[in-house]
């Protein structure tokens, strides 16, 4: 399955960048998660949903921002220049508000399919899986966004669905004892939880990482750069410690996106 060469790949380049990852995405989770538990352990069932709707809100105003620093900070690996936690977020916030509406037109959209029997929903979250990384790498607005990922994700569709939905399954494995046992406990301890609880929202940033992967193989195969000359730090990044056959069809294109990433430019604003 060539969506099992991306996922081991995604997973080794998340491993060698979990510091920087980390740094960037763990202030803002620490802080969602931290005020997600207070609510639930100290605030009054009448007041309760009041204040998740506000934590829903506000979420989601964070959550551009953080994203948007991954992915530049994920380009500029690729293109062997690392930015730091701070640069990438730095960075990242010129393309918070138009990241923002990507969200807000790609939940619409994934949410009208949801409404027809779920399926109609998952393929639309599929097709548009590539927008938000569009919008960050190559600058584009919302709109061309969402159209340019509905076209790039054609041929795509079947390895980007499968690689989705095995990490999305392992991940609530995990999550989901740890949160029962949390939500079981009578003497709960927030200062206990939140630590592990952010914890395993950072390993959604995996999924992050796949769905980028396979962005970058498309851009490789359809908008191919100019080819320059490839460092060892740019071969190592997606491509090292793989046990792939030297001549599939998943080993070639990992090397060839990391060659044509280099020359996009698109994580320096």
């Amino acid at each position: 399955m060539q969506s099992l060469t991306y996922i081991q790949q995604s997973i080794f380049f998340f491993r060698q960048h979990l510091g920087t990852i980390a740094k960037i995405q763990l202030p803002f989770l620490i802080a969602i998660n931290g005020l997600a538990q207070w609510f639930d352990i100290y605030s009054d069932d009448e007041q309760i949903a009041q204040q998740f709707a506000a934590l829903s809100i506000l979420n989601l105003t964070i959550l551009p921002l953080y994203w948007s620093a991954t992915i530049v900070y994920m380009q500029s690996v690729l293109e062997d220049r690392p930015l730091s936690a701070f640069q990438s977020l730095v960075v990242g916030m010129s393309r918070w508000r138009t990241l923002l509406l990507t969200f807000l037109l790609t939940g619409c959209a994934v949410f009208g399919g949801l409404m027809f029997l779920i399926v109609p929903g998952i393929f639309i979250g599929v097709r548009l899986a590539f927008a938000d990384y569009i919008c960050v790498v190559e600058k584009k607005s919302a709109l061309q966004s969402l159209k340019q990922s509905w076209q790039d994700t054609d041929d795509y569709f079947w390895p980007l669905l499968q690689g989705l939905a095995i990490l999305y399954i392992a991940i609530e494995l995990i999550n989901y004892p740890v949160v029962s046992f949390f939500q079981s406990m009578e003497d709960r301890q927030f200062i206990v939880e939140l630590p592990i609880l952010a914890a395993l929202d950072l390993l959604s940033a995996l999924i992050t990482v796949f769905a980028f992967r396979m962005y970058c193989v498309m851009r490789d195969e359809i908008r191919p750069a100019k080819p320059i000359a490839r460092s060892s730090a740019q071969a190592d990044n997606y491509s090292e410690h793989n046990n792939t056959t030297p001549n599939s069809k998943s080993t070639d294109k990992p090397d060839n996106s990391i060659d044509s990433d280099s020359s996009d430019g698109g994580g320096d604003d």
